[in-house]
């Protein structure tokens, strides 16, 4: 008798789980084919997405699409892993680092198979963002949501402390002697070099090196760290920053440092080019927001950045029809128009070079984003073996970073960068050892 009603309760809540994602509707009103997207994108970059999601749904009558936003990123993929296979959405959005693990999840369909069967062109696509997302050769989800990092200052106090803004940030060296400078002009912080593990990644490819073996992950999984040296040359030069009186941070994650940014209180913090639009508003006026690239660790540094946000991956329903029905609606969000669209309401940028051609978007560029520019052009001049790494574990080797971060800034006389390193280093080889068992 309990087994059965075990099984009732079972099939209630699958059942319960099917309707509730739409794994199990394939019509619409209408006779059109139901397409739920499930997404992690609320208040204004929500707000700009629905408006995308109706004019693809009142551009044509075979297809309805309907969003869901599920919480932050983290919410999201809790949920998808979840979910049972085929009682999810029809298309997914994640973020960079889950790419390993939708791909060994078995959930998901590949981007390039769609692509390859449609004789669908991508060559307008900017290669450095479609990079991180292409494993082998094969694109496994479309870019749609994508940042690169800048280091976010406040130009009232770069001309306060008679800097130059194309050479104040150029290096770790020169931000710590530009933070220094604003501080004696008068700002109560000079620069706060952010707590996100993004930031560091970001100063490994710098320096032209791989995070993990295997290519970055790219060849086949990573088994283990290879960066060490890397690792060091950033968190030398950190412990240095972090005691100087004129850095100061504002924990982990980039939401206290971007508050605290917009008081225009700091001279600089490191953040994704996407909160240009919530700087320059919260500041109401008091200061302007410029970008500069991420600064080099060492001065002969050669390497460059990698995308950030997120794409959308098409999942596996079982059901071909809603699979095409779904593959049409992700060519209509990446259009150029729509990805102009797109960036305008939000700040993140363009996939297509078309899109910033067209002369709407130019406009936006040169009288309400001029920054922008700073970010585009640092992915377009970095190179596909910058594409970034890929793991498992991501989500825990960042929070891994983070941690031991942290520790250094709390106490960098008594902390050393070698052993900051020979930490992270250890614990995120043995996540992955971990993961590639039992996956």
């Amino acid at each position: 008798m309990k087994r059965l009603l075990c099984g009732i309760v079972t099939l209630l809540c699958l059942s319960s789980m099917a309707v509730a994602g739409g794994g199990s509707q394939s019509s619409a009103s209408g006779g059109k084919t139901k397409v739920i997207f499930w997404h992690a994108m609320g208040g204004r970059n929500g707000e700009a997405l629905e408006r995308l999601i109706s004019a693809y749904n009142n551009s044509q009558t075979k297809v309805e699409v309907e969003g869901q936003y599920q919480g932050n990123y983290d919410d999201a993929i809790t949920k998808l892993r979840a979910t049972p296979k085929g009682m999810g959405p029809d298309v997914m959005q994640l973020y960079d680092i889950g790419t390993r693990w939708a791909i060994d999840s078995g959930t998901t369909l590949k981007m390039q198979d769609f692509i390859n069967a449609d004789k669908y062109d991508i060559s307008d696509y900017e290669p450095n963002i479609l990079a991180y997302y292409t494993l082998d050769g094969e694109l496994y989800s479309m870019p749609f949501n994508c940042s690169s990092p800048v280091v976010i200052y406040n130009k009232k106090a770069v001309a306060a402390a008679g800097l130059d803004p194309k050479t104040a940030f150029i290096s770790m060296d020169a931000c710590l002697e530009s933070a220094q400078k604003m501080s004696a002009a008068g700002y109560a912080v000079g620069g706060s070099f952010t707590n996100y593990s993004w930031v560091f990644e970001q100063l490994v490819s710098i320096q032209d090196k791989d995070l993990l073996d295997n290519g970055n992950g790219r060849k086949g999984r990573a088994t283990k760290v290879i960066a060490s040296d890397a690792l060091l040359n950033i968190f030398t030069k950190l412990r240095t920053i972090v005691q100087d009186p004129s850095n100061k941070n504002f924990g982990k994650g980039t939401a206290e440092s971007k508050n605290q940014f917009a008081t225009g209180t700091i001279g600089y913090i490191l953040d994704s080019c996407s909160i240009y639009a919530d700087v320059s508003a919260a500041a109401g006026g008091a200061f302007e927001v410029g970008f500069a690239p991420v600064p080099r660790v060492n001065s002969g540094d050669t390497g460059g950045v990698s995308v950030g946000g997120g794409s959308l991956w098409l999942m596996d329903t079982g059901d071909k029809n809603r699979a095409n029905a779904a593959w049409g609606f992700i060519k209509f969000l990446t259009g150029a128009q729509q990805q102009a669209d797109w960036s305008m309401g939000t700040g993140y940028l363009p996939i297509r070079r078309s899109a910033v051609n067209l002369p709407m978007y130019q406009d936006y560029i040169n009288t309400k984003n001029p920054e922008l520019i700073v970010a585009i052009e640092a992915l377009r001049n970095s190179k596909p073996s910058c594409a970034g790494s890929v793991m498992g574990v991501f989500p825990k080797a960042r929070v891994i970073i983070e941690n031991e971060v942290e520790t250094l800034i709390n106490n960098p006389a008594s902390v050393t960068a070698e052993s900051v390193v020979n930490t992270i280093v250890s614990q995120i080889n043995d996540e992955i050892t971990l993961y590639n068992r039992t996956n």
